[in-house]
Order: C-alpha cells, then structure tokens, then sequence
C-alpha cells in the first residue's frame, strides 16, 4: 500500500505520475479540505471570477481514478511510514507527504487566504481592504480586490513591493498605482478588512521534512514534497511549476530508486498583477539588467544569463527558461530585441 498524505496538485500528479509509469500497486489518499482537488493560483488572480476550477478539469487527472481509496480527514502525526487521522492508523509501505502549508496569521481577526473556502469568505467583502504584505500573493488579491471596485491599500514593510525582484518590480508597483491601489509602510487608521498575505507555515508535523531531489526524506520509504518540503538544494520558495516537476520526481524514484541526482530545480513563477502577464524564472543575483520601458530583466552572472523577469513578454520568459547558463553579456541583454533573436545572432 502506498498512501499519498495531501490531495492538492502535488498530491494528485504524484498519483496520475506513478499510474503514467505503470504503477499496479494500491494508492491510498487522504485528503483534508473534502472537496476534489482544484486549482489554487485563480483563488487570487481570479477571485470574482471563475475561481473553482477542479484539476480534472485542467487534465491534471481526476483522484477517484487514479486511486483506490480516499480518507477525509486532517493527518495528525506520521511514525515511519504510518500516518494517523485522528487515533487511526494508515500503515503503508511507502508513504508520500504533500501536506502543504497554511497561511501565516500573526494580526488577530485578519483573513487570510489559502483554501476555497477562504476564497469564498473573502468574496462575501464589503468596503475597503487593507492586504498586509506586497507579496505575489498580496499583490494578486490587490489587483483582484481593485478590479473589482474596492478600496484597497497594501501595507509592505520593504521599501517596495515584490522585494525579491528589487528594481524589477518598480513596473508592477507603478502598475498598481495607476490601477488605484494604495501602496504604504504603515497600517492604514481606517483599514477596513484586514487581510494577511505575509507568507505561509509548512505542514510538517514536526519532521524533518528536507528532502534530495527526489523527494527522499532522511526517513527510509517516506518522500515529501510541494510546499511542506524543503528541497536541498532547491528554490527557497515554491510555486505550481515546482510541485509539477517535484511529482514527476517523485514518482520516478518510488518505481526506479534512482542513485543520481537530477539537475536542481529553479525558481519558476508566472502571475497575472494589474492586468499584466509576469514570468519570473532561475535566479535573481548577479546584475539585473532592465530594459528602458522596464518589460523584462535579466539577471547576469559571471557574464551568464542566471534568471529573468519578463511584463507581458511570454515569448522572453519561455527564451529564459530554455537557455538559462547561456553565455550572455550586459550590452546585449540591454537589447531590446526579442531574446530568442539575440542569443540566436550569438551561434
């Protein structure tokens, strides 16, 4: 028996992979929230539209297919390859964790959002909101929110929003403002609804939960994964592009135990803010070089394309992803062709 702890999309591909490999062995899932697995990112970018979209329908695969049997229930402790719901036990042979996370809540009577039904109570709002932190996450609900004819300000205590992208997010902040949201250090004296976008606190029951890049855990037959997991070495945050890949692994490991290690996996984002399409791909040290009208930034290390950020450049972002480690300088990054055109003129 193999049970899978989690049913959101890093759960659900690790079943659809192992049933793609040719895996006959009994999959047992336990799942927490009682709803068939669904797609979280519209839960911000589309939050009053059509947010409820079920995996199955994206062609993710749909879980009473692809497994044996499903618990509805909250994983309590795991103990090897046990894992309990409440006092029962699930024993397996292996076991696979993809708990996740759950919102960070540090002000008293904010909402957060991690779940559709936190989705759904965000929707009942009336009046103004006050989203604290400039995250992709808080700014997705602020341009939501906005859109959608609230009053909204986000209070970010970096000197921008979006600090991981440094001068690059300057776009999207501007972005923002010319949308009519509020951009503050400091909590609002009439906040209206508090929301909470300051991160989030994986599910790990206390375990270790570092994993190679396999997803193996320090414990014999239990393999972690998604946003419990912490990859070594890995991103230093996940997204939906990461639970993707660390599935596929996943799976390939539990039916081949593999004895090499897989390229690291790269940080690998995509958003919709203020209207805009942005793509965030690889890393962000070395030099950023911005074009003029601030569309795309690429990050260059040691005189090698390292990670980009591209604004409703799809066709960049997809040029980065393919030649990260590409040999590239700071005059022809600065080129405002497109990027496949200009590492094509280098062969």
């Amino acid at each position: 028996m193999l049970t899978i702890c989690g049913t959101g999309l890093a759960g659900l591909r690790v079943a659809a992979e192992l049933r793609e490999r040719g895996y006959t062995g009994q999959i047992r899932a336990i799942d927490r929230e009682g709803v068939p697995p669904y797609d979280r990112p519209p839960l911000t970018k589309e939050l009053f539209g059509d947010y409820r979209r079920p995996l199955s329908a994206e062609g993710f695969g749909q879980l009473s297919k692809l497994v044996d049997e499903v618990i509805h229930g909250t994983v309590t402790k795991v103990s090897g390859t046990t894992a309990y719901v409440g006092d029962t036990a699930y024993e397996s042979d292996t076991l696979v964790l993809a708990l996740g996370a759950d919102a960070r809540q540090i002000i008293p009577g904010s909402l957060t959002i991690r779940t559709r039904a936190d989705a759904d109570r965000l929707r009942a709002i009336t009046g103004s909101v006050t989203i604290v932190g400039g995250s992709w996450l808080g700014c997705e609900l602020a341009s939501s929110f906005r859109a959608a004819g609230h009053e909204v300000t986000i209070v970010e205590i970096a000197d921008q929003i979006l600090p991981v992208l440094g001068p690059a997010a300057k776009p999207i902040e501007q972005a923002l403002l010319d949308l009519g949201v509020g951009i503050t250090r400091t909590m609002p004296d009439q906040p209206g609804t508090i929301i909470e976008a300051t991160g989030a606190i994986q599910n790990t029951l206390g375990l270790d939960l570092r994993t190679d890049l396999w997803g193996r855990t320090a414990i014999p037959n239990v393999y972690a994964l998604g946003d419990c997991a912490t990859l070594e070495p890995g991103p230093r945050w996940g997204h939906w592009n990461t639970a993707l890949h660390q599935a596929s692994r996943v799976a390939e490991a539990i039916t081949t135990d593999p004895d090499t290690e897989p390229d690291p996996l790269l940080i690998d984002v995509f958003s919709t803010i203020a209207g805009k399409e942005l793509i965030l791909i690889g890393d962000t040290e070395g030099t950023p070089v911005t074009l003029p009208d601030g569309s795309r930034t690429l990050w260059i290390k040691d005189g090698v394309l390292v990670g980009g950020f591209t604004i409703d450049r799809p066709a960049d972002g997809v040029a980065v992803r393919r030649n990260l480690g590409a040999t590239l300088t700071n005059e022809e990054a600065i080129d405002s062709l497109p990027l496949k055109k200009i590492l094509r003129s280098k062969r």
